[in-house]
Formats: structure tokens, C-alpha cells, sequence
């Protein structure tokens, strides 16, 4: 056995390890930068395009056309949390065979269970273009009626139809490209600007303007699809393929060959391990984390609507409008934290990580304060200028959102996905009282903005970093063991506590808790 040992050893280099090889402080400064650049492209198209809008179709149908063509935007839970299991394997595949067999099994299995969802989406908003439900909920005019009820209903298909194409977005994030989506990203941009006005030139009715954003989309789905399944590089295919077997194998390994039972029993596991409930349960605290998140996020113009003035409404509108560009390239630039992560989420990093991420969030936050209202004021022509209080409490949440975007990339196996459910479902509970209580108070506008900062720090921050330094502690995570030797991954079963479904590489502790 000791021969055996040895040969392996021998033979482990051959293997590339998992995991992005690329540092994380130079893909996170491209990744920013490139986003960074992407925006002000994509906000000038946004501009054109709503420009083009109101001259096909006029301002009084401008309004419902960008509802139509953004309606999909209001369902971002469409996916049931279920790809984040597939970007954590994508970054964990070491190019062993089963590792391999692992992550393609579970692709596929998550996709068939996404198109399920997709064919009854797409049923229902079909049935109810059929019926006109949505020509009566819209309560458009009678002669507009049949062309809304067909443009919502292909819409809202396109958008159904397309949810296992967003896997490859998964793909390409656990393969340590979120470069390349930041790129991609312009194409919804730019293909609504050019199908808007191909349509309008056509002089085609103007409900079908709606359509140019969700096939843009569809293609920029179709793009991400090709790199991340096709691409001989970038995407799966790019992951190095295991090496030969040796001409003079040892005694042992020739008898696992010769083990037909040992052949089924590993089949046997990898069903199990990505078997249809697996990947459902897997996905709820992914959803529960997401629909906390971004339900806090956007809870201000809602709470604002029913409880304060059309005045503070607005200024707390354009001052969001400002910040969700900014918060946007950290987002972005901190996924290249994903990946790394999930293959050794080790102190240094973390640690490194944090001290980044703050540092960069509390100076982007003070250029935010003094750099909103006059960006404000020349956008709006002066009409429109968010008060101090409204910057100052946006600011604080800039930062202290930042602050917290490491453990986002970190809490990612299942029980990571669990605790992230936590915290942003009490961030929930927290911010909508505290911005009515703000309201009650007299601080109109500024009271979502601050209570979202205090809530984040006290729902997320402060308890994310106490959860993530007991758990870097414990001797059971990836960075207290020895690095990987290459020899496959073995497949976990049913009941690990882990979203990847295929376990860590030999030499790795179970269970790995600290990934995404």
C-alpha cells in the first residue's frame, strides 16, 4: 500500500489542482474596471433607447412599454435559487473524472428541472395572453388590447423558456469569468437600442416595442450558453482534463478496475448526490437569501410611496439611481471572491478581502456624498436635488454593504446559504419599521437610506464576520488541510452539508462549509 502511495503521488501533479489560478486582486481591479467602463456605454444606449421610445410611441404609451419590457425584472427568484450550486461546483472541478461527471450531471439535472419550471411559466402567461388578463389588469384600451395581451405573453415566455440558459452565468462565475460577463453585459443594452429602432422603422404596432429587451437578453443568455458549454476554454471544456492512466498501475488500482460493484457503487452515489430533490432543497436558502436581499434593497420606494410625500419619493428615487451604479461594481468585482472561496477559503484571503472591500466601500461612499447632489442637480436641470440626509444615509449603507460583500462570496454551501437567509430576512424585519419609524420622526426621504445602513450592520455585518471567524478557526475547513492532490473528487452524499455535489479533492476535510 505504501507503493501504492507513492506512485499516486508521483503521479498527483499531473492533475491540475481545482480552483481559479489567476490573482484575486488583479481579476477584482479588471473586473471592477471593466465594469466601471461598461456603465456610462450602457447608460447612454438606456438614454437612446427611452428617447426612441417616446418618439415611435409617445409619452403617454412610454411608460407601459418599459413595464411590459421589464417585467421580467420582477422576477428574480424565477430560477429557485438552484444555480448557485452549479457555480460552486464549476470552481471546486479539479479535472478528475468524477469531478467531471459530477458537475456535468448536476448541470444537467438542474437544467431539466429549470425548463420544467420554465414550460409552466410560460403555460400560464400564455393561457393568460389567451384570456386577456393582461390587456384587464393594465386596463389598456379596447383596440390595444389583443397586441398587448400577445407581446406580454411572448415576454414573459422568452424570459420562462430562458431559465436554463442563466446556468451559464453560474458556469462562468465559478470558472473565475466575471470579466467576461461584465463585457457581456452591454449586449442587453445595445440590442434593445438596436431592435427598438428596427421596430420603429418598421412602423410595427407600438406594444411591440416591448419585445427588443427580452430578446436582447435572450441573446446575451445565448452567448453566455456558448462560452460556458462550448468555448474549448473558457468554459467546462476548459477544465483540464484528467491525466492518462499509467502503463504500470498499481496492484491496487487494477483491482478497483476490475470491481464492477465498485463501478456501480460510485454510479449509485453521483445519482443520489444530484438527485432532483437534493437540488431543490438546496436552492430554498439560496431563494430566501436572495428575496430578503434584494426586498430590502428596494423596500424605500415602496415604504415611501404609502408613507411620505411624491416630493421625498423622488429625491429618494434619483439618490438610488445614483448609488445602484456604484454598489454595482463592487457587487461585480467582488464575485472573483466566489470561486477562490470555494476551493480554500482560507484566514489570509478573508482577511485581506474585508480590509479591501471596506476600505474601497467607505471611500467610494464619501465620493458618493459629495459628488450625489451635484451629479443630482445637473441630471435633473436643478429641479430635483436629493437632500443631505438623503446622501449621507445612502453613504453609510454604501459602506456598510461593502463591508459585507466577502461573506456573501463566503457563506455559500448550504448551511453558508442558510445563514445568509438569516441575516437577510432579519435585515428585512429590520429596515421597512425602522424606515416607518424614520418617516414618523420627521426624516422624510433620508429614512430608508439610514435604516438600511444600521440594518446592514446589525443584521449582516457585525454577525457575518463573528459567523466567519469561528468557522475559519475550526480545523475542519479546506485551508487547515493539505492542499489538494489531484486525485479526484469524490461525490457527497444526499445528506452533506454542501451546495457543491461533489465533494472536496482527496486530502480535503469534510464536510466544507465555507463555500460558494
Amino acid at each position: 500500500m505504501a507503493e501504492d502511495r507513492a506512485a499516486r503521488a508521483s503521479r498527483g501533479s499531473a492533475v491540475p489542482h481545482p480552483g481559479p489560478q489567476r490573482s484575486w486582486t488583479a481579476m477584482f481591479v479588471r473586473t471592477a474596471g471593466l465594469r466601471v467602463a461598461v456603465l456610462p456605454i450602457s447608460a447612454l444606449c438606456a438614454l437612446t433607447t427611452a428617447g426612441l421610445t417616446v418618439h415611435y410611441a409617445g409619452v403617454l404609451a412610454f411608460g407601459f412599454i418599459t413595464l411590459v419590457a421589464q417585467l421580467q425584472l420582477a422576477l428574480p427568484f424565477a430560477d429557485l435559487g438552484m444555480g448557485a450550486a452549479v457555480a460552486r461546483a464549476a470552481a471546486r472541478a479539479d479535472g478528475s473524472t468524477r469531478a467531471l461527471q459530477g458537475l456535468r450531471a448536476l448541470i444537467r439535472r438542474t437544467a431539466l428541472v429549470l425548463l420544467a419550471v420554465g414550460l409552466l411559466g410560460a403555460t400560464v402567461a400564455a393561457l393568460s395572453g389567451i384570456y386577456g388578463f393582461w390587456s384587464r389588469v393594465f386596463d389598456v384600451p379596447e383596440a390595444l388590447a389583443p397586441d398587448v395581451d400577445l407581446v406580454m405573453s411572448l415576454v414573459l415566455g422568452v424570459f420562462f423558456l430562458s431559465l436554463p440558459l442563466g446556468l451559464a452565468e453560474r458556469v462562468l462565475v465559478g470558472r473565475d469569468r466575471s470579466d467576461v460577463l461584465v463585457l457581456l453585459g452591454l449586449l442587453p443594452s445595445v440590442g434593445n437600442l438596436l431592435a427598438v429602432f428596427t421596430l420603429g422603422q418598421l412602423g410595427v404596432p407600438v406594444a411591440w416595442l416591448a419585445l427588443g429587451l427580452p430578446l436582447s437578453t435572450l441573446s446575451f443568455l445565448g452567448l453566455c450558453g456558448y462560452l460556458a458549454f462550448l468555448h474549448p476554454r473558457i468554459g467546462i471544456r476548459g477544465i483540464p482534463a484528467p491525466a492518462h492512466q499509467p502503463e504500470n498501475p498499481t496492484p491496487s488500482e487494477l483491482h478497483e478496475r476490475s470491481e464492477p460493484e465498485e463501478s456501480r457503487r460510485r454510479r449509485r452515489e453521483l445519482t443520489e448526490s444530484t438527485s432532483i430533490r437534493l437540488i431543490l432543497f438546496g436552492g430554498l436558502p439560496v431563494l430566501l437569501a436572495t428575496a430578503g436581499m434584494v426586498l430590502s434593497e428596494q423596500h424605500g420606494r415602496l415604504v415611501l410611496a404609502a408613507a411620505a410625500s411624491p416630493l421625498e419619493l423622488s429625491q429618494y428615487a434619483i439618490a438610488l439611481q445614483l448609488y445602484m451604479p456604484i454598489y454595482s461594481v463592487f457587487y461585480m468585482a467582488a464575485t472573483v471572491l466566489w470561486p477562490r472561496f470555494a476551493v480554500d477559503p482560507g484566514p489570509e484571503l478573508w482577511l485581506r478581502a474585508n480590509l479591501m472591500l471596506t476600505g474601497l466601500g467607505v471611500g467610494a461612499a464619501v465620493g458618493y456624498i459629495v459628488f450625489a447632489r451635484p451629479v443630482a442637480d445637473l441630471v435633473t436641470g436643478g429641479s430635483l436635488v436629493p437632500s443631505w440626509g438623503v446622501v449621507l444615509g445612502l453613504g453609510a449603507a454604501l459602506a456598510a454593504q461593502a463591508a459585507h460583500l466577502t461573506q456573501v462570496n463566503l457563506f455559500t454551501d448550504r448551511s453558508g446559504f442558510w445563514r445568509q437567509a438569516a441575516m437577510s430576512l432579519c435585515l428585512l424585519a429590520f429596515v421597512v419599521p425602522g424606515t416607518l419609524l424614520g418617516i414618523r420622526l420627521g426624516l422624510g426621504a433620508a429614512a430608508p437610506g439610514l435604516s438600511m445602513a444600521v440594518g446592514v450592520v446589525i443584521a449582516q455585518v457585525i454577525p457575518g464576520l463573528v459567523m466567519a471567524s469561528r468557522i475559519l478557526r475550526e480545523p475542519g475547513t479546506p485551508s487547515s488541510s493539505p492542499p489538494p492532490s489531484g486525485h479526484g473528487a469524490a461525490a457527497s452524499g444526499p445528506d452533506s452539508d454542501s451546495f457543491d455535489l461533489i465533494s472536496a479533492p482527496a486530502g480535503a476535510q469534510q464536510p466544507v462549509t465555507l463555500e460558494r
